[in-house]
């Protein structure tokens, strides 16, 4: 007697059961999206209209996306908790309207249909019986914050920080003064918007892999510092712009100048490649994404000094997506360590797919052989960097004069600062004093101590932060002399004035500052706009900077300073958020540290990934000290970190002052008090401007000194206490 064959019982997670609740939940989110826009009396319609209000728009969307993940059975909107997320965004829309609505108004219906409905009422009188409006609109605000977290994967703590970035420039302690009476005329003035207008510039499937080998090397630093020699020094004299020392070419001084050596530097540590070790991977990353019914074969195998890239060719029709999700699996199989593995789509300039995971033989890359390219090839730049080498092997030395400015940022021990120490190694490889002078900044005073007493340094290394606005103040000065030199001869960069002058008249300044985040927190608002005008003029007058910091955050490196430096080097950081502020990308925190870098500049649409060049202290100390025994006595030097001293007339009023200072100067007399606001309204400027008018006149004693939020005290009568009388009276005529 043969069994009955048991029927297949249909339960909650049978794919009939999904089907079926699919659909019915497809309709309901249909009817639920068009009631706020059909305009048709169905019965239907007007009961969701009462029951949910305008918010049954969004309701309809979670109960859509319910829908579909289950009719295609979890394959589209898996993610449950976008759909709780939805949800509470329906509901706290619901109360968020119905909290706008008076409370004589909660009973009629079509009020409650334009609102939040029925559900929305109920919640909004439950919550505020309990909380009182105001408590009850935070907790409705914080609400839609966690729901836009849920429904976008945004983390909140993203959320916030991004709040607090949006208000950490406000300086709530002088508030008052800068809103001031500007409130009275409707404008309310935080920081210096409107600046014054005389500022000057606001990349076939083969039968076997092909593997390509490259070699190099590097070891982990120990730094150590000397102290070097203080120079004789001269304050600056701000006002001085038209004498004949002003419009005199320098002379060159290092005629003899020998060229450092490189014979005792470290030689390169190189390690065998078992390039078995390699075709076992691919086999590994094509078994993974076998298991995955995902298609796929290798193209190629190319092994860099510390990274190995795999090439993956899919055919058409094939998702690269699919291949990124798998990408923890490939992870796990070949053994690296998370977030280590870094997929490239698709390789630049061809169809391929790149996997890229650590070298397990890595070969660093190290200054001598470096060093050596350079100096073979010294003639086609005029401001070599050495990087290291690129995935491929390939040597990657750049110009500064052609990018013209350098950002580099990356986590502390990534390798930032050994990066910038073989840039300025190779720099004193290839350019005498008379072709490149330094202006070196280094708060964390470790770094950048060996390089005091070489001859290319305008001044020793500057440590104290208070120093470095003066610095980039001198240098703003500095480039605006260049401009009036070049002017003199009738030429347009500083390539064409020293072509024409026979020799190197005019020597490129580079600017180097190794730790951006120190100046920014003590001095944003001093630092940011100098080096906004540097970047956007130094150029042409062979002034560059060279910017570094380990903290890549927006409020060190801004806005306004990405947009005048377009190009970036990238070292390991901690999170994708990180790399995008540095290189409007992800893929640096997925480097491996020890000098891995993503170089970008101006003319790339992606990123290039290089291995940097490794400089022990001991080759530094080997080249600076090469460079330092040919130091010349240089007389009268300037101290470019002093802050400027004004130059005075006769009567002992300042030449450097505003030509609004008068009119200034008059108003605070006639109202008996002075104020940056009150300048402001009275003159119609900016309150840069205002503010920098009010330190004129403290300075020539019309006004006391501050005393917080009060105005200050006015301590003269007339203008000619100040002006002289026919001033006085040359300013009366005008008026």
């Amino acid at each position: 007697m043969s069994r009955k064959k048991k029927k297949k019982e249909i339960n909650i997670k049978s794919s009939e059961t999904k089907t079926f609740f699919g659909l019915i939940f497809l309709v309901l989110g249909i009817a639920l999206i068009l009631t706020p826009i059909i305009k048709e009396d169905a019965p239907i319609f007007v009961y969701i209209a009462n029951l949910l209000g305008w918010p049954s728009l969004v309701w309809g969307l979670a109960v859509v996306a319910l829908s579909i993940n289950l009719l295609t059975e979890g394959k589209h909107f898996s993610k449950k908790i976008q759909i709780v997320g939805f949800l509470l965004l329906s509901v706290t829309l619901n109360t968020l309207l119905t909290f706008w609505i008076p409370a004589e108004n909660l009973e009629d219906s079509l009020t409650l249909q334009k609102a939040g409905g029925v559900i929305g009422k109920t919640l909004h009188i439950g919550i505020n019986n309990t909380t009182g409006d105001i408590l009850e609109l935070v907790i409705l605000i914080i609400l839609l914050v966690v729901a836009f977290s849920l429904i976008t994967g945004v983390q909140i703590k993203q959320i916030a920080d991004l709040f607090g970035q949006m208000f950490s420039k406000i300086s709530f302690k002088d508030l008052p003064e800068k809103i001031g009476s500007s409130v009275e005329q409707g404008k309310l003035v935080i920081s210096g918007v409107d600046d014054d207008l005389d500022q000057d510039f606001k990349e076939n499937k083969p039968d076997d892999i092909h593997i390509q080998e490259s070699q190099g090397t590097m070891d982990t630093p120990n730094i150590s510092s000397m102290q070097g020699n203080p120079r004789v020094t001269q304050p600056v004299v701000v006002g001085e712009i038209n004498n004949e020392k002003d419009t005199t070419p320098s002379k060159p001084k290092y005629l003899d100048w020998k060229y450092p050596i490189i014979d005792n530097l470290q030689e390169p540590i190189k390690s065998e490649q078992n390039k078995e070790v390699y075709k076992d991977e691919a086999r590994v990353i094509l078994s993974v994404l076998k298991s995955f019914k995902i298609p796929a074969s290798i193209a190629g195998v190319t092994i860099g000094p510390t990274v190995v890239r795999y090439a993956l060719s899919i055919p058409a029709g094939v998702a690269v997506n699919r291949i990124k999700r798998q990408s923890n699996d490939i992870e796990v199989a070949l053994k690296v360590n998370r977030g280590t593995m870094r997929i490239e789509a698709p390789i630049p300039g061809t169809s391929y797919i790149g996997i890229e995971v650590p070298n397990k033989s890595p070969n660093y890359v190290y200054m001598k052989e470096m060093a050596k390219k350079l100096l073979s090839d010294a003639d086609k730049y005029e401001l070599p960097l050495i990087l290291g080498r690129d995935i491929a092997g390939k040597p990657e030395i750049k110009d500064l004069v052609d990018m013209p400015h350098l950002l580099v940022a990356g986590r502390t021990g990534s390798g930032k600062s050994i990066g910038v120490n073989s840039i300025l190694g190779g720099l004193l490889l290839t350019k005498t004093p008379d072709e490149l002078r330094f202006i070196l900044v280094d708060p964390k005073m470790v770094e950048m101590e060996l390089y005091n007493g070489i001859p290319h340094l305008l001044t020793p290394v500057i440590n104290d932060t208070e120093l470095v606005v003066n610095a980039l103040q001198w240098t703003t000065t500095e480039m605006m002399r260049r401009y009036r030199l070049l002017k003199q001869v009738l030429v347009r960069n500083i390539v064409q004035y020293n072509k024409k002058m026979g020799y190197p008249a005019m020597p490129y300044l580079i600017v180097v500052i190794d730790e951006m985040a120190d100046l920014m927190l003590t001095a944003a608002s001093d630092v940011e706009p100098k080096i906004q005008r540097l970047a956007q003029m130094g150029r042409a007058v062979g002034i560059h900077l060279i910017l570094a910091t380990q903290k890549p955050v927006v409020t060190v490196i801004t806005g306004l300073i990405k947009s005048n430096i377009s190009c970036r080097i990238a070292y390991a950081v901690p999170s994708a958020m990180d790399s995008r502020v540095i290189l409007d990308q992800t893929g640096a925190e997925n480097l491996l540290g020890n000098g891995d870098m993503l170089y970008k500049d101006q003319s790339m649409s992606k990123s290039v990934r290089i291995q940097g060049c490794y400089i022990s202290t001991e080759d530094s100390m080997y080249i600076i000290d090469q460079v330092k025994s040919q130091t010349v006595e240089e007389e009268g030097e300037v101290d470019i970190t002093q802050p400027p001293t004004v130059a005075t007339g006769p009567n002992g009023m300042s030449l450097e002052r505003d030509s609004e200072f008068p009119q200034a100067l008059q108003v605070v007399i006639g109202e008996g008090k002075a104020s940056a606001s009150l300048i402001q309204r009275r003159l119609s400027i900016g309150y840069n401007k205002a503010a920098r008018l009010m330190e004129q006149l403290e300075a020539a004693g019309a006004i006391g000194k501050a005393d917080g939020v009060k105005p200050r005290e006015v301590l003269v009568s007339s203008t000619s206490e100040i002006l002289g009388n026919s001033s006085n009276d040359a300013m009366l005529e005008e008026s």
